[in-house]
């Protein structure tokens, strides 16, 4: 046969080595078209390639906290799996599925509730959702209360503090 060779032929006769080879003697912008164009055809290989080159961006960094974050609302609440899931039609769109919430992140959130969360991806590569938010807190929320500490005349104790310290602290305040 003439011709080019069929492309299954040809993936069964490639050897990788030879391929690693040729990539790595590519210029950087060849290489970088190339690699943007390997994830277009296979978006599936993104997620394992940030943990393996990038660990560090597989736990949340400081930034998403403050200047990526999504609002959705609370769907569903499952006491059996430990999980809540949160509907976010923008992190749907990108990954397919619904949010992720630890329990401990809700609280005394109830489903239904619109909530504005930072995200990071979980161990199997799914949105996982942290540092929720209510974004309409009801106006009839139980108020918040703030402890007073005690008064130091009221701890009682103390020359065991200042005596480890170096000197009497209730003489020096």
């Amino acid at each position: 046969r003439v011709g080019p060779p069929r492309a299954s032929s040809a993936r069964e006769s490639m050897d990788p080595q030879i391929v690693f080879q040729t990539l790595v003697g590519l210029d950087e912008t060849v290489l970088s078209t190339v690699l943007a164009q390997l994830l277009q055809a296979k978006p599936e290989l993104a997620p394992e390639l940030v943990t393996l080159a990038i660990p560090d961006l597989t736990y949340a960094p400081s930034k998403a906290f403050t200047e990526r974050r999504c609002i959705g609302t609370i769907k569903k609440l499952s006491p059996q799996l430990g999980l809540g899931f949160i509907n976010c039609p923008e992190l749907n769109a990108v990954f397919g599925c619904d949010v992720i919430v630890q329990p401990q992140q809700i609280g005394s959130l109830l489903e239904g509730t619109e909530v504005n969360f930072a995200v990071t991806l979980n161990e199997e590569n799914k949105p996982q959702a942290f540092d929720l938010i209510e974004t309409n807190p009801s106006k009839f929320a139980a108020p918040k209360i703030t402890l007073k500490p005690p008064a130091i005349a009221d701890m009682g104790g103390m020359s065991g503090m200042g005596g480890g310290m170096g000197g009497d602290m209730m003489g020096r305040m």
